[in-house]
C-alpha cells in the first residue's frame, strides 16, 4: 500500500463526514473487498477512519480552526458595541 492511497482514504473519511456520515459507516468496516490482503484492509479502514475523526475534530465548537474563527468574531462585536 502506498501513502498516496492512504491519503485518498483519509480524504474519502473527512468528506464522509462533511456529507453526514458517522463514524460507523466506514465501508472498510464490514465489507471485504476482493483481492486484497487483510492487512492492507485493515490499514485503509484506519485511514477512512483518521480522515473522519480528524474532520469531525474540527467541526466542533471550540476546538481547532473553527473554534477559533466563533471565538474571534464574538470578541469582534463585543469590541464593536463598546466602541
Amino acid at each position: 500500500m502506498n501513502i498516496e492511497s492512504l491519503l485518498e482514504c483519509q480524504e474519502r473519511g473527512a468528506r464522509a463526514r462533511i456529507l453526514g456520515a458517522v463514524a460507523s459507516d466506514n465501508p472498510y468496516l464490514l465489507r471485504t473487498v476482493p483481492d486484497m490482503d487483510p492487512d492492507t484492509q485493515q490499514q485503509m479502514r484506519e485511514a477512512w477512519a483518521f480522515g473522519w475523526t480528524i474532520e469531525d475534530a474540527m467541526r466542533r465548537i471550540d476546538t481547532g480552526f473553527y473554534g477559533f474563527l466563533i471565538r474571534d468574531e464574538a470578541l469582534q462585536q463585543t469590541h464593536s458595541r463598546v466602541a
